[in-house]
């Protein structure tokens, strides 16, 4: 009786957890502000917030009725944004029971939304490392689609809705079991489908025939999405001769792309920026772990950025996704600049999956996702303070560190 005991009383204190501390009115004073902007970086700079939204940006701010942060040595930044992940899907890889992230029935319509679980313990734990918002996406679905992903908060809070709904579809080009020649056949026939389904609907209202192949109707409506440039395709590929023949593909069949991994990128850096093809990226993936990515190197993120092309940065490790922070302060410890390291963290994820109006920066008008560091947020050695999404104060507390009181209190240590 006493361990089901402890186990109610550590579940609510986990739901406890969760909840936002609010405030309609809250003045941070006196921070270091890494906008992610073209302003820059403020000193001694204050932010006011009000009902979750950024009111005013500058020196000075006077106020009444607010609850006053004192970010005096602090710096703050947007909230980090994963733009690749499966928080909310995955507790346990090798356990299939804790997984919601494949599937073997639907390949491009394929969508994670109904299976995000805000409460997943992993969501506390990146959460306390800075991550606000995340882009999770689905890990493998029948054929060669991934399926679509969406956006979440990771505030924790019991939401059904998403922040934004099938943003964007995945999918992997090379690496896998079978022939580059017979994905790209695959890729093509899919497409070719996807538009007679498309002029065959009268038809197919009125009862005549048609043949779907291995796909789905929600799997075609999917792909007409991506023909109509509603949204864009993340192919995953490391190769540089693959991101060429996927950026042939998608000018034949004028459709948005997004390169994933990329680990070569640097060898096409002007064919991508001329393009405007964004790349997610992992600076601290930088070896070449197989024969696709044999032209791995430390400072891809530097020559693509110099190139022009925008770059987003990520963490392959799916349960860590607020490593990509130590990722940014790799790429700028080989020459990225570390307001354009911030940007790849935040702004350019926002403006790639049309977040920007809303997250991705410190500026006026944008929700209040903001994270209060105690040093340099690229320091491995650096902690998140206090952490806002939409300008709730959200607990940092996560069950490692529950443990890790539990056994403090329990050795007389805390």
């Amino acid at each position: 009786m006493k361990y089901f005991n402890s186990i109610f009383i550590i579940t609510c204190l986990f739901f406890i957890s969760a909840e936002a501390e609010n405030h309609s009115r809250i003045l941070i004073q006196n921070a270091t502000v890494i906008t992610a902007t073209d302003q820059g970086t403020l000193l001694e700079t204050d932010v006011l917030i009000d009902q979750g939204i950024i009111t005013k940006v500058g020196q000075n701010i006077e106020t009444t009725n607010a609850f006053i942060i004192d970010a005096s040595d602090k710096i703050i930044t947007p909230g980090l944004i994963a733009p690749h992940s499966t928080l909310g899907l995955i507790e346990l890889d090798s356990e299939s029971a804790t997984r919601d992230d494949s599937t073997d029935h639907y390949s491009a319509g394929f969508s994670i939304v109904d299976a995000f679980n805000p409460s997943s313990v992993l969501i506390p734990y990146n959460r306390s490392g800075g991550i606000t918002s995340a882009i999770v996406a689905p890990s493998s679905g029948a054929g060669i689609y991934s399926g679509m992903a969406s956006v979440f908060k990771t505030d924790g809070l019991l939401k059904i809705e998403p922040v934004a709904k099938d943003v964007a579809m995945i999918m992997e080009f090379g690496g896998s079991k079978d022939s580059r020649a017979a994905d790209m056949l695959m890729l093509k026939d899919s497409f070719d489908l996807a538009r007679r389904f498309t002029t065959s609907k009268s038809s197919i209202l009125r009862g005549g025939y048609f043949d779907f192949g291995d796909y789905t109707v929600r799997d075609l409506v999917a792909i007409q999405r991506l023909l109509k440039g509603e949204i864009p395709l993340i192919i995953r590929a490391n190769r540089a001769s693959d991101l060429l023949k996927m950026i042939d593909f998608s000018k034949e069949h004028r459709i948005n792309i997004i390169f994933l991994g990329a680990k070569e990128a640097w060898r096409i850096a002007g064919t991508l920026a001329t393009e405007s093809i964004p790349v997610i990226i992992d600076p601290m993936d930088n070896i070449p772990s197989s024969f696709d990515s044999i032209g791995a190197r430390l400072d891809n993120a530097a020559i693509l950025h110099r190139a022009g092309v925008k770059i987003l940065i990520t963490s392959q490790n799916t349960h860590n996704s607020y490593l990509s922070r130590q990722g940014a302060g790799n790429a700028v410890a080989h020459g990225l600049s570390k307001d354009e390291a911030i940007k790849a963290l935040t702004i350019n994820i926002a403006e790639t999956f049309g977040l920007q109006d809303e997250i991705g920066s410190i500026e006026v008008g944008k929700h209040a996702d903001i994270v209060l560091w105690d040093n340099d947020p690229l320091e491995v050695s650096s902690f998140a303070d206090e952490v806002l999404i939409d300008g709730n104060s959200i607990s940092l507390m996560t069950r490692s560190k529950r443990l890790r009181d539990r056994y403090l209190n329990k050795l007389g240590l805390n």
